[in-house]
């Protein structure tokens, strides 16, 4: 190794001029194409976002369509049905008719059929002969539709008469007792060119494709339609994106397909019927453009710093040039031409000045270094131990200082994040939360808000602090950011609020956030211009039950008629008790006072089922009344008073009833 580095020494040149000049030529070389490779590499990603969120913007617009197609095809059974349902058919010669009739069906479907209850077909149109006896009782589609009494999609599924992958449709035909009559069904080809074969124009490039499967992994169309209706596993394991798209993911990344092609994943989620739609797009054909330059921009590179390396070169003969006229009298001193007195610091002149200064300067340095950094220890001790995130950002963003409390908390180190940026330590979707919040700290505000971070330990809240640091010029020279966790803060205060929108006793919602909801409620129903219902409801003879059976009992009635309330209606409608045995129902979003009085009749069916006492079953009653409001000036006290009005009505009508009033425009 001695060796080695001798005859290095003397291969370099001699003089201290050229060996500056050659470092000076080495760095910029060094430097401009770490720069280009850098660049380069920062462009690739920058390039990669792009394109991943093209390909995620895409799939959401073909999502759209999907989702539109088939709110168009259910409209059209939702119309149909309507007619069929007035229409007076009711053997199958007179169905068969009815549905001939609909030129509308083999437009918009497959083939379609009149099935009855019992699951029956009685009437199909079809390309194909229609098998006799077909009976489809037991077909998840069909029994979900008897259940919920609305139109369902079914999941893909090969038909059994043409053999071709397809979905269905259905919509309940009702009879004039609201009761479910028949069930009008018809299948969507998969395969059909107008629904979901425009998808290959969507296809990124000509290497990549698209393809469409179910969050089980069953396949609805893919190039290859060999896989149509098969599992996406059928071939080998999946790639792990698409492993978390069948886990609820939504959006792109990169990964490796199963046949180790590096590529660019996307995946959404249709909304009607939870399917996943993907793209595939290999990342060589994507960057292809970019990998074709890289060389020319190397080269360029190199020319670049060949001449800002001769540039260099000649700076640093321009500026050695005092150096050597130096060098120049020290030679002269050492052959004795000049007085050694020349070099001697007790001289009072600008050489002595200058060593005396020099070395002055040099202590002082020396000391002001030990006591910053003794005071730095110091305050990176408290920082370190405070439970509170301290960081200092610059104005690109950087984080000049970070204590340990912030690796504690996010898991990040805080040495790798020094001079990093937010968005680098952050990640891209962190950062764009914060980034308005720091732009406004730059602009001289003092910032506050909130964010929160769920992880292994769970969710946790935290409270962030800007604070501009205003230098001498007036200008915001960084940020002091100061975060601390509110997580029990936070909790506590929802369970305050939770406490006081909530009945104690039943432990639904209490007259309070009723009236909150109510107000709401008719607000938006002037907005949509869909009407809602307000239902008033009290329990039949319940002073008696309280006399007879005591308050205990009549408290466990109020509870079990209070949960009976919340299951008979839809999730998104409230329940709320105001006071006694006096109960609100706010109906969002119903089609009509026919629906509204199904859902009457179904809460009284569900009260006259006896309550289960500690003292024995208790038959128990209820009178509802039901106002309908659409629009007009109406305020909630008045809706309310009309709601009591129908009770009343309900009440004179003999109880255990419904009374509907509808409010005046």
């Amino acid at each position: 190794m001695t060796n080695w580095r001798k005859q290095l020494r003397r291969r370099l040149p001699a003089s201290l001029k050229a060996r500056m000049s050659m470092v000076v030529f080495l760095l910029v070389l060094g430097a401009v194409a770490s720069l280009a490779l850098a660049t380069l590499a920062v462009a690739e990603r920058g390039m990669r976002d792009v394109m991943g969120r093209q390909q995620y913007v895409s799939l959401a617009s073909a999502a759209v369509f999907i989702d539109e197609e088939l709110d168009a095809k259910r409209n059209v059974l939702r119309a149909i049905a309507d007619s069929l349902a007035a229409s007076g058919a009711h053997d199958g010669a007179s169905l068969q008719r009815f549905l001939a009739a609909q030129t509308v069906l083999g437009k918009e479907f497959y083939s379609s059929g009149v099935v009855d209850i019992d699951g029956i077909v009685l009437a199909s149109v079809s390309p194909f002969k229609p098998q006799a006896g077909l009976n489809v009782k037991g077909r998840p589609y069909f029994e979900q539709t008897l259940a919920t009494r609305r139109s369902v999609i079914s999941s893909p599924l090969n038909g059994s008469i043409s053999g071709m992958p397809i979905v269905v449709v259905t919509q309940p035909v009702f009879d004039a007792h609201g009761g479910v009559r028949y069930v009008l069904a018809a299948s969507v080809n998969l395969r059909q060119p107008d629904f979901l074969g425009r998808l290959g124009a969507l296809k990124p490039g000509p290497g990549g494709y698209l393809y469409i499967m179910t969050s089980e992994g069953v396949i609805v169309e893919h190039p290859d339609k060999s896989r149509i209706m098969q599992h996406i596993e059928a071939h080998g394991p999946v790639s792990v994106p698409t492993r978390s798209a069948m886990q609820g993911y939504e959006g792109w990344m990169t990964g490796t397909t199963t046949q180790g092609i590096d590529a660019l994943f996307a995946y959404h989620r249709i909304a009607s019927t939870g399917w996943i739609l993907a793209s595939v797009y290999p990342m060589s054909e994507a960057f292809a453009p970019l990998h074709a330059i890289r060389s020319k921009i190397l080269l360029a590179a190199v020319l670049l710093a060949a001449l800002a390396g001769l540039a260099g070169w000649r700076i640093v003969l321009r500026l050695l040039q005092p150096l050597e006229r130096l060098r120049r009298q020290v030679h002269q001193i050492r052959r004795q031409r000049l007085g050694i007195e020349a070099l001697q610091i007790e001289r009072r002149d600008e050489i002595g000045d200058l060593s005396r200064d020099f070395y002055s300067l040099v202590a002082e340095r020396e000391i002001a270094e030990a006591q910053t950094r003794d005071s730095e220890r110091r305050l990176k001790l408290l920082t370190d131990h405070v439970p509170v995130v301290i960081v200092y950002i610059d104005r690109e963003h950087r984080y000049q200082f970070i204590n340990a409390t912030f690796e504690r908390w996010f898991g990040v180190s805080a040495r790798e994040s020094l001079m990093h940026s937010m968005r680098e330590v952050l990640g891209e979707e962190a950062y764009q939360l914060r980034e308005q919040h720091l732009l406004r700290a730059f602009a001289g505000e003092e910032v506050d808000y909130e964010f929160t971070v769920d992880n292994e330990a769970g969710e946790r809240t935290f409270h962030t602090s800007y604070v501009p640091d205003v230098g001498e010029s007036g200008a915001v020279e960084g940020v002091y950011g100061l975060i601390h966790e509110i997580t029990k803060t936070k909790a506590m205060h929802t369970a305050l609020q939770f406490a006081a929108a909530t009945d104690t006793l039943t432990g639904i919602a209490n007259r309070r956030r009723f009236d909150e909801q109510l107000a709401q409620s008719m607000q938006r129903t002037r907005a949509a211009r869909a009407p809602m219902a307000l239902a008033y409801l009290d329990i039949d003879r319940f002073k008696a039950i309280n006399d007879s059976l005591g308050h205990k009992a009549g408290d466990e009635v109020l509870k079990e008629f209070a949960s009976r309330l919340v299951r008979s209606v839809r999730a998104s409608d409230l329940v709320a008790r105001l006071a006694g045995d006096e109960f609100v129902i706010i109906l969002q979003g119903v089609n009509g006072a026919a629906e509204v009085r199904q859902v009457g009749a179904k809460i009284v069916d569900a009260i006259r089922q006896p309550f289960e006492l500690a003292s024995g079953p208790l038959p128990v009653t209820t009178s509802i009344g039901i106002a309908i409001f659409r629009e007009g000036t109406l305020t909630p006290a008045q809706l309310l008073d009309l709601a009591d009005q129908a009770l009343y009505a309900a009440k004179g009508q003999g109880r255990d009833g419904v009374a509907l009033l509808e409010a005046a425009p």
